[in-house]
Formats: C-alpha cells, structure tokens, sequence
C-alpha cells in the first residue's frame, strides 16, 4: 500500500549525498563551504631571448688542436743558444801605443812652436818700425808707427797662444781615446792632421816636426792591426744577441 505525500510538509531537495546543515541554537543555518578547486600547476618559464643559443659542434672533419705548451703531450720549447760574448782586448798593440805618444809630442811640439813664434815676432818691433816708416801711403789712422807695430805684434802674440792651446788640447785628449780603442777618435785625429799642415809656414823648425809626428802617427793607426785591434773593441761594445 502506497502512502501519499504529505502536503504539509515541503518537499526536501535531493543532496546526492551531501549533508545539510543543522542549523544552530539562534536557528539559523550557516553558508555552506565552497568547493574547493582544483589546483593548476604553474606554466614553465619562457626562454630568456636575450642569451644567444649555444653554437653548434664543430664538424667532425676538422682536426683537434694542438695540444698547448706545458700540456700533457706538448713538445717541450729549447730555448735559442745564446752567442758566445766577445772579449774585449786586453791592451793595444804596440801601433797604436807608438802613434799615441807620437801625437801627445806633437802637442809638446805645438806648444813649443807657439812660444817660438811669440818670441821671435817681439824680436822684429824694431824691424816693423822701420819697414812701416820706409812704406809710402801707410794708412796710420790717427795711430804712431810704434803703435802699429805694437798691435801688430799683439795681434800675433794671441793667435799663436790660441793656436798652441788648441793643437795640444785637441791631440792629447783624442788620442787618449784613440788608445782605448775609440774608431771615432781615430777619424778625429786624422782630420786634425790634415789641419795641422797649415803650421809649416809658420811654426818654424818646432811646428815642421809637429806635422811630420802626426802624420807618421795617423799612418800607424790605420795599419791593419789597429784597425783589427779597433774591430775588436767594437766588437766587445755590441749587444749581444
């Protein structure tokens, strides 16, 4: 026997099974939970565009490097041999040791011709008197005979000081150098030497020989041992390789 429906009583909804609430002492009924949901896994990241990609593998056909120095398997590096120094001589030879005490009396001799000349032109102030008194249209200036003479002598006197100084300064310090093996101041005094000629005129007996020792002394240090004994000094002097 079927029992109908209650009227008086509404109709209940269905719950599938869910449990209603029980409404509390107030009489009210509390919100339902929310269902939960689901959880979403996080999107992988996108590559960075900023970075280029990785270059890509050599091919296969290219041969390996060679291994680096000091690697494993590397060819040990010998280092170039270095040459063997020069030695300088031990002295020059007896050329050169001969034209150098040639030159410093060619610089005695200049000082000597020097001091003759001085002297026998302040012999001749009477002589220069005379000859000037005896020469017709001599421009005096405003200047006695004695005077002339007087500056014709200074004037001598000074040059033959300046030239002695400077024939003994120059063949005494460059021949110092010369011994020592100096090429440059071997050509120096070779130079002086053809300067030197003009001395004969005036130097008297003491400047001929000046010239004749500085000639003979430039020809010995251009023979071939000098000129060896040169190289060799040079040679001493190079940086070494």
């Amino acid at each position: 026997m079927t029992i109908p429906n209650d009227d008086s009583k509404p109709d209940q909804p269905a719950t599938d099974g869910v449990v209603p609430p029980t409404p509390d002492a107030a009489g009210s009924v509390p919100p339902a939970a929310a269902p939960e949901q689901p959880v979403t896994p996080p999107a992988p990241a996108a590559p960075d565009a900023t970075y280029p990609p990785a270059p890509p593998a050599p091919p296969a056909a290219y041969p390996p490097a060679p291994p680096a120095a000091g690697a494993p398997g590397a060819f040990p590096a010998y280092a170039a041999t270095p040459a063997a120094p020069v030695a300088a001589p031990a002295g020059p030879p007896s050329l050169v040791n001969t034209a150098f005490w040639l030159y410093i009396a060619a610089a005695a001799l200049s000082v000597i011709s020097g001091i003759v000349t001085i002297i026998s032109v302040s012999s001749t102030r009477a002589s220069i008197i005379e000859q000037l008194k005896n020469t017709d249209g001599v421009k005096t200036n405003g200047l006695s005979f004695e005077q002339l003479a007087d500056a014709s002598i200074a004037g001598v006197t000074v040059l033959s000081i300046i030239t002695l100084i400077f024939w003994a300064v120059v063949f005494v310090l460059f021949a110092f150098f010369m011994r020592r093996g100096a090429n440059w101041a071997r050509i120096v005094l070779t130079v002086i030497t053809v300067l030197s000629l003009v001395n004969i005129p005036w130097g008297f007996f003491a400047g001929a020989l000046q010239v004749i020792a500085a000639i003979v002394a430039t020809v010995l240090i251009w023979l071939k041992p000098s000129s060896a004994y040169f190289a060799a000094v040079k040679a001493s002097k190079a940086p070494r390789a």
